[in-house]
This record gives structure tokens, C-alpha cells and sequence, in this order.
């Protein structure tokens, strides 16, 4: 199952907590398209010629400023010079300002199959408080648009962990948002990243920072309504209707290879991870030179055993203990047997059958527990 992300590095508005790359300037998306474009057919060698593509995400930013035409452009690329399964799951982001019911007949058209629909919250002042550039009304109607497009593989953003935010009206709004014709929900905790808007905000005293409180509520919250639904719970920010699980982020949950193209873009062979410029205008420019875009870091073993325990136990499905010793000859169970039995009798962890993996409240520590059973 490999894939293929494109990083689409352009927004119309800066959401305040958003530390991911891009610009809100337009002036050389033309020639960011070519570049990327370019590197597509660059890469090819990424993968051997018998490596099939399962899925290709368009991720950003914010991929829906683009027209139909310039995502038709870099779609006959990856077709042109890649082994792209007949199902392959193509998967779009995008914001509900921009979808239009025209846009949306076209996406389908080009060949876009599932739609990621950033909707963050469907209240107005919490909308503008995060400086989104949609309301709560157009935030439905684009759902209800998609769905009526021939759309039936939707998921939606969420974002919970909000200072204003109180446990009525967040289970309520997921209420409401999970009676929407969606499959898929990604949801994620209010944080405070380096270098954005929102931790200037705090530090000047203007805006209240998130509590791990009231985000562990909103968690516990939103794990209850899902599974009240009977969705499944099948990674740490991620919930779906059964069997509707994203096969593009699964494949890096699960180690598998990928490439990224565009500014920011990750990718991994197995052996190395490679990651492209964060920055515009040097991108291009490494692009027009014909000169390498991306850094390169080879993985230890170590660094691929931990890889591997820090993805699988963020996932329903866990990490397969005889893997860990086989493979990497690390037996997890009897290094750490005193911290697992304190985990499993605070009921975050369970152990069955060679697996060991999270329950919903141990979801909540994932980050801690994996990186205590790291090799160093």
C-alpha cells in the first residue's frame, strides 16, 4: 500500500494555531504547480517498477484554492508516470468556503474520491475566534453539496480542547456534525505550537491557553458518542464508520512507503526519511536547477523499532510483540514488565495474544507510553 501526498502550500487566511507551511500570498502558485509537477516526474524511481500506488492525498495548506484545471495537471502526471491502482482512494482537502456545487461535480469528474472537509467547529464565534474564513452554515451546506455530488467517502475535521468550549456544547456540536452523510471524523486537540499567532496571543495575556482538562473531557467525550454510534475508534485522532478507515494515513501508521511532493513534503522508502524545503521560493529554485529539494536521514534499526511502537500503538490494532522480538530482538514484555503491569491495572493497556495495544483511556497517553519503551 504505498502513496503519494502532494503538499499544496497556499491558504487565504491564517488560522492562528496552525503551524503547518504556507503561504497566503498567490503570486507564484503557477509556478509552484509546474514545480511540483516536475518533481513528480522527477521522482518516478521512488518506487520500482512494480510498486502500485493505493492512494494519493492532496494535503496543504489548503488544496481547494486550486482549479480544476491545475488539479487536473498534476493528476495526469502521477497517472502518466505512475503504477496507480484502478481503486486507488484520492483523497482531497479542502475548506467549505470553497466548494461550490460546480466545484464539486468537477473534483469528481477529475477523479478526486474522498473529500477531507475542514470544518473545525460548526460555531460561529469559535470559527472567528480561530480565523477561519467559513461559517457554521457554510460548513453543512458544503457536506450536504458533496454528498449530493456523488460523494459518499467524506471525513471532517474537528477540533476540540477549545478554553471557551464547554463539555455540553462540544457534544452537541459532535452531534450534529456525526449526523452529517460523512464516514470519516479526524479530530484533534487545541495545542500550542512554536511560532504561530496563538502562543504570541497567550503570552501577551489576550487569549487563555488550552488545559489538559478540559481536553481530556472533550476526548472522553468524543470517544463515547462515536462508539454509541457504533463507529469504530481505530487510531488516536481518528474514528469511522466500520471498515471506512483513510488507506492513505493508515499506510504511514503501518510503515509503509510513501513519497511527498511540494514544499514541507515528507516521504519514506522503508530505510530513510527525505523532506523537502519548508519554504517557497527555494523550492523553485531547487526545482529549476535540477538540484536535490529534500534532506535525508537514514534510520537506525532502533530508530525504525521505535517508529514502528510509537505508529502502532497509536492505532485500535496495537503493536505485535513477536515482531518486536523477532525482528528487532526487543522483548518489550520483560524489559518493561513493571510499567506495563502498571498501565494494564490503570486499565491504558492491554495485552492479548502477543499484542499489545491502548484501550480508549490509555489513547489518551500514547506519546508518554510509547516513548517509555523507545531503545535509546
Amino acid at each position: 500500500m504505498s502513496g503519494i501526498y502532494i503538499h499544496i502550500p497556499f491558504c487565504k487566511k491564517a488560522c492562528f494555531y496552525c503551524d503547518f507551511h504556507f503561504s497566503v500570498s498567490f503570486k507564484i502558485k503557477e509556478k509552484i504547480i509546474t514545480a511540483i509537477c516536475q518533481e513528480l516526474k522527477k521522482r518516478k524511481d521512488f518506487f520500482d517498477s512494480k510498486e502500485s500506488i493505493s492512494s494519493i492525498y492532496f494535503g496543504g495548506g489548503t488544496p481547494s484554492v486550486l482549479s480544476i484545471k491545475e488539479i487536473d495537471e498534476i493528476l495526469g502526471v502521477v497517472y502518466g508516470h505512475y503504477n496507480i491502482e484502478k481503486n486507488a482512494e484520492i483523497t482531497f482537502e479542502c475548506n467549505p468556503d470553497d466548494l461550490s456545487k460546480e466545484y464539486l461535480r468537477e473534483l469528481k469528474f477529475v477523479g478526486i474520491n474522498r473529500l477531507s472537509i475542514g470544518i473545525q467547529s460548526l460555531n460561529d464565534e469559535h470559527l472567528k475566534w480561530m480565523n477561519r474564513s467559513h461559517d457554521a452554515c457554510q460548513a453543512k451546506k458544503s457536506i450536504e453539496y458533496a454528498a449530493e455530488a456523488g460523494f459518499n467517502n467524506i471525513t471532517l475535521d474537528l477540533i476540540y480542547g477549545l478554553p471557551q468550549l464547554g463539555d455540553r456544547e462540544w457534544s452537541d456540536s459532535l452531534k450534529e456534525a456525526l449526523n452529517l452523510p460523512v464516514n470519516h471524523l479526524s479530530a484533534y486537540s487545541l495545542t500550542m505550537e512554536e511560532n504561530t499567532p496563538y502562543v504570541k496571543l497567550v503570552n501577551q495575556g489576550k487569549y487563555k491557553k488550552p488545559s489538559d482538562e478540559t481536553s481530556s473531557g472533550h476526548y472522553q467525550i468524543l470517544v463515547q458518542q462515536t462508539r454509541d454510534l457504533g463507529w469504530e475508534h481505530y487510531e488516536v485522532s481518528s474514528f469511522c464508520k466500520p471498515g471506512n478507515y483513510s488507506k492513505h494515513n493508515s499506510s504511514y501508521w503501518s510503515g509503509n512507503k510513501y513519497l511527498g511532493v511540494g514544499p514541507s513534503a515528507h516521504s519514506y522508502d522503508g530505510i530513510s526519511r527525505h523532506w523537502n524545503v519548508s519554504n517557497n521560493q527555494s523550492y523553485l529554485e531547487f526545482i529549476r536547477s535540477g538540484n536535490r529539494s529534500f534532506e535525508t536521514e537514514k534510520l537506525t534499526i532502533n530508530n525504525r523499532m521505535n517508529e514502528y511502537l510509537l505508529t502502532g500503538l497509536r492505532t485500535k490494532w496495537g503493536v505485535d510483540l513477536k515482531l518486536l522480538s523477532d525482528k528487532y530482538n526487543y522483548n518489550v514484555a520483560s524489559i518493561f514488565e513493571e510499567d506495563i503491569k502498571y498501565w494494564t491495572s490503570l486499565n491504558w493497556l492491554e495485552m492479548k495474544n502477543s499484542k499489545m495495544k491502548l484501550t480508549d483511556k490509555g489513547m489518551l497517553f500514547a506519546d508518554h507510553i510509547s516513548s517509555t519503551l523507545f531503545m535509546s
